[in-house]
């Protein structure tokens, strides 16, 4: 993958100068926010709403990690796996082993993180939507054979899990870094599709300019408050960010994490106790370990 030049801020390195540096961009945020277009009851919708996504997305992955643990512990399922689906019902997700385009073999739903409320091991057809589903899903894909129009990049130990998530105007299709690594969280190299109700994609964005991992050492085996920076274009931390965290933080020692936004010069502080963002103007640096 290509540099990024979105970076975790090297703190433990500022000399003196740059310190002053931060200080004065830190002090000015005040004349930013009174300036922008965001407000304090604003901040606090958008914050909630980064919040409300991220919960669907941590809803959705937990649920396939689950999942997957649970067919692997079936070797007869691997002989008709051709894919998996999940999706979101009612109140539950739901995960299917789908063995063509019409058969699924095994279904489980979840209707919390932690365990499952129900397992079908019998045979059936895939219901229209389920079809519906599938042929969005591969529809979007199929545009990702042009990579001069959609460069998706791939890391070696961080694959790419993609997550389909419908709304009122078409669907959403997140795809955050994964790891089996221990120690890290995979920050990065994470994007948003936005396509139409057929699966034509309408837009799209990458949240950060490529792979963040925080990943503890020998020499530091315990990050209590990793942080890193976005680009001026993504002024938020973002709803992938906080997935992330809330799916590897116990491989660091983390409870919180934070993103610095030159755009809006402040961090928003996530934190893993109360599941909220803080905008804030300044941290204790001292206490903050960045990379």
């Amino acid at each position: 993958g290509r540099l990024a030049t979105e970076h975790y801020l090297p703190i433990k390195r500022m000399n003196m100068k740059n310190m002053l540096s931060l200080i004065v961009v830190l002090s000015s945020w005040l004349a930013v926010y009174s300036q922008g277009s965001y407000t304090e009851i604003e901040l606090k919708l958008k914050c909630d709403s980064i919040i409300e996504e991220s919960n669907t997305l941590y809803r959705y992955e937990t649920a396939a990690w689950n999942f997957t643990d649970m067919f692997l512990a079936k070797p007869e399922l691997m002989e008709t796996i051709r894919g998996v689906l999940t999706y979101q019902q009612g109140d539950t997700i739901k995960c299917l082993v789908i063995e063509d385009q019409s058969q699924c073999t095994y279904e489980v739903s979840f209707l919390n993180e932690s365990a499952p409320c129900s397992e079908v091991t019998t045979y059936r057809s895939l219901s229209e939507y389920e079809m519906n589903l599938i042929k969005v899903r591969e529809k979007i894909r199929s545009a990702f054979t042009d990579e001069k129009e959609y460069p998706i990049y791939s890391y070696k130990d961080y694959p790419l899990n993609w997550i389909l998530i419908p709304f009122k105007d078409g669907y959403k299709f997140y795809a955050i870094s994964g790891t089996s690594k221990g120690g890290v969280i995979p920050f990065g190299n994470d994007y948003l599709f936005i396509a139409d109700k057929e699966g034509k994609i309408q837009s799209w964005k990458k949240f950060h300019s490529g792979l963040l991992p925080v990943e503890v050492t020998e020499q530091m085996p315990m990050i209590a408050f990793p942080i890193h920076s976005h680009l001026k274009k993504e002024p938020f931390i973002s709803a992938t960010d906080i997935c992330t965290f809330r799916l590897y933080y116990n491989q660091t020692g983390s409870t919180k994490f934070a993103v610095y936004s030159p755009a809006l010069s402040m961090y928003f502080v996530y934190e893993i106790a109360t599941n909220t963002i803080t905008p804030t103007k300044d941290i204790n640096l001292d206490s903050a370990p960045s990379f």
